[in-house]
């Protein structure tokens, strides 16, 4: 079944392994890191891509941006996030946002 389904996980924000301060409820957002994970559809089995800091802060190791990460879950469904274009405004608008955008090769089976 994952020969043809592509499984994507992945969180909406980072987590603090701190809080800013001694009474803060719980552990608070970043946006500089979030895990995420691929399975099946054409994605490369077993493998880790990039790292954060020792304390899970900021990405240090091949970070990849959320527009690249779009382009590549659209690649391994079979869209080319590059011809999902639309002009307005002087802008070319995409599924993957005005700036561009690339696969990450290394992610693909």
């Amino acid at each position: 079944m994952l020969d043809e389904t592509l499984v994507v996980w992945t969180t909406e924000f980072g987590r603090t392994p701190f809080n800013s301060s001694a009474d803060h409820k719980g552990r608070e957002h970043h946006p500089w890191a979030f895990s995420s994970w691929l399975a099946g559809g054409g994605a490369k089995p077993g493998i880790v891509h990039g790292a954060t800091d020792e304390i899970g802060l900021k990405a240090v190791e091949k970070p990849v941006h959320v527009r690249d990460l779009h382009a590549t879950i659209l690649h391994l469904m079979g869209l080319d996030h590059e011809r999902l274009t639309y002009r307005h405004a002087g802008l070319d608008f995409r599924l993957t946002g005005v700036e561009h955008a690339k696969v990450v090769h290394e992610l693909l089976a």
